[in-house]
């Protein structure tokens, strides 16, 4: 399958609990920020997880993931959010993310990479937790 880019980018500022004590966001709060984009690219479709559990009886969890850190991010930073479909087979879907900035270089047009992250999740019945076929209206755009 060829990729699909999400249609919308999500925007998340940088807030005092998405930091270390260093000041940079704690690597941890990566996962929680592309969690919460995902959500927010199924609520444009008036999707959500607990709608997807009960109605359709299917949970999308996180099999596995790889992230890459390439720069800091730091306290009231607007990170745009992105997500592309990289793969998708019958019950597992790969995603790409990636958190960017502005550049801080004074290129106010470029944006600079943060960090990216590679995150298989498959689709599984809520009864059985076995794999189930990923629904093809999930990837269709409305």
């Amino acid at each position: 399958m060829s990729t699909t880019h999400s249609s919308f980018p999500y925007i998340h500022r940088v807030c005092y609990s998405d930091t270390d004590a260093a000041g940079l966001v704690y690597h941890a709060r990566y996962l929680d920020i592309f969690e919460r984009s995902r959500a927010e690219w199924l609520a444009q479709f008036d999707l959500s997880p607990s709608k997807l559990i009960n109605d359709f009886g299917i949970l999308l969890p996180v099999r596995d993931l790889q992230m890459n850190f390439h720069k800091p991010a730091y306290l009231d930073d607007l990170l745009q959010i992105d997500q592309i479909i990289e793969r998708r087979s019958k019950a597992q879907v790969s995603v790409r993310q990636t958190a960017k900035r502005k550049s801080q270089d004074g290129n106010e047009a470029e944006m600079e990479l943060i960090v990216s992250a590679l995150i298989n999740i498959v689709c599984v019945d809520t009864t059985t937790l076995k794999p189930k076929a990923l629904p093809e209206w999930l990837f269709l755009a409305k």
